[in-house]
């Protein structure tokens, strides 16, 4: 049932994308980890949307993004927290004050792009190392959860 259910609202979107002359492909992704619990549970197949441009993200927005924009790279599944410009010190605009830029890998930021984590992950992307600040092109694509539904599991195929 969420399956047909998943796949109908898709159909919807692609048509509704085609009248609107927008480019719209939705792809299913595994989530292996519990980096994004409990939004995402490990082992999650999720819907994603991919609009094909992604240079005006929202914080709060969770992406799929290949690591550092290389193909033979693991994808995330990772929240935007913020979006850096190059040079810039990510950490002072964050409220975490066991954080500093000294201590956080990607930092000052190398390239501009967003600063990404998981919702249970105990550190961002960049200030372990896994990523430098994610480029809009390494971006495969945007979670979508259904608005038709009070539960996560919409959105989510178990």
């Amino acid at each position: 049932m969420k399956r047909a259910t998943v796949a109908l609202v898709g159909a919807f979107l692609i048509a509704l994308a085609g009248l609107y002359g927008l480019s719209l492909v939705v792809t299913v992704h595994e989530v292996p980890t519990e980096s994004m619990e409990p939004t995402i549970e490990a082992d999650s197949s999720i819907v994603v949307l991919d609009w094909g441009t992604y240079d005006d993200l929202k914080d709060g927005e969770v992406i799929v993004y290949r690591v550092n924009g290389d193909d033979s790279e693991r994808l995330v599944v990772h929240r935007i927290v913020a979006d850096v410009e190059e040079g810039e010190n990510w950490v002072e605009d964050l409220e975490d004050e066991s954080l500093t830029c000294e201590t956080a890998v990607h930092c000052p930021a190398p390239n501009e792009g967003y600063i990404t984590k998981g919702d249970a992950a105990s550190s961002y992307d960049q200030e372990s190392g896994l990523s430098r600040p994610v480029d809009p092109d390494w971006i495969e694509g945007t979670y979508w959860r259904s608005p038709l539904s009070h539960s996560s599991a919409v959105g989510v195929i178990p």
